[in-house]
């Protein structure tokens, strides 16, 4: 693993990472007036491009703000991310926000700016994988929530809870149904099918759960899109989450009970990350390679 790269990208320019600083009125920091997007790098391949650039131009016009095409065009993209240091060797994560311009005080947008930051972390480490669910409207769902805005304070207080609990996720709630995690989706296997809550409940439906979907479809299995109570999660014979820094996540524990991982997912973890592999794009080329 690399350690983190010492440059960012902000508002147009290169900047170094320890002399970038917000504006005292930055209209994401004051008021989460802004969404962001996460990628990742996988041996240089930017997983899924296409779709997460779409999938932000998508979440800043539904609060109004203009996405550049800085980062919503593929290709201008990866040239952010060459110029941030990304070679062919290079495994990690990237986070874009685009923020609406500095403007004063108040809840009004004085200016229709957007800003732009994108940043490169490394990759998260494997961890064991221990899963709680919530109690029934514990953590509120967000107003918007099938887009990943600034204002993700239900998605920090669900990883309070997980913490709270002794647990690596949890698994929020709402009125009688299971939503996601902090940060994830949630699938799980009963009786030879996968279910997974549907995109129409109030959660964030990222693009590698629509991965995950045609992956498994593809290979035959009947997925069930629904609203289901946590008391489905009963019969659950293996279980993951996923979401695109992580890919897919075995849960090795749910509420305390040990879960199985039939060979069966095995299998559709490695036609998943091949079908991530197949929608990525090369950043950088490989060594002795042309651009």
């Amino acid at each position: 693993m690399k350690p983190p790269l010492p440059l960012c990208w902000a508002a147009g320019a290169l900047r170094p990472v320890t002399e970038f600083r917000p504006n005292l009125h930055d209209r994401a920091f004051r008021y989460g007036d802004g969404v962001f997007a996460t990628l990742a790098i996988r041996a240089g391949t930017l997983l899924e491009a296409e779709a997460h650039t779409a999938q932000l131009g998508e979440a800043a016009a539904a609060v109004g703000l203009e996405a550049p095409s800085s980062v919503t065009a593929p290709e201008s993209l990866l040239e952010i991310l060459r110029l941030l240091g990304v070679e062919a060797d290079t495994s990690g994560t990237v986070r874009i926000q685009l923020s609406a311009a500095p403007g004063g005080r108040g809840f009004g947008r004085p200016v229709a700016e957007t800003r732009e930051l994108v940043e490169v972390h490394p990759a998260p480490a494997a961890r064991e994988l221990t899963v709680a669910v919530l109690d029934d409207g514990e953590v509120p769902p967000s107003p918007l929530p099938a887009v990943k805005t600034c204002s993700a304070l239900p998605h920090v207080l669900c990883a309070v809870a997980a913490a709270r609990r002794g647990c690596a996720e949890a698994l929020r709630v709402d009125r009688g149904f299971v939503l996601e995690t902090s940060a994830a989706n949630v699938f799980w296997v009963n009786g030879g099918e996968l279910f997974t809550p549907a995109a129409y409940l109030p959660l964030y439906p990222g693009c590698t759960r629509s991965f995950v979907i045609e992956a498994a479809r593809a290979l035959g299995w009947t997925v069930h899109e629904g609203a289901y109570a946590p008391s489905d999660l009963d019969a659950a014979e293996g279980m993951f989450l996923v979401n695109a820094a992580r890919g897919l996540e075995r849960v090795s524990e749910l509420e305390g009970r040990p879960l199985e991982w039939p060979s069966s997912l095995e299998d559709l973890r490695s036609a998943i990350e091949a079908a991530r592999d197949q929608a990525g794009l090369p950043v950088a080329s490989t060594p002795g390679g042309g651009d």
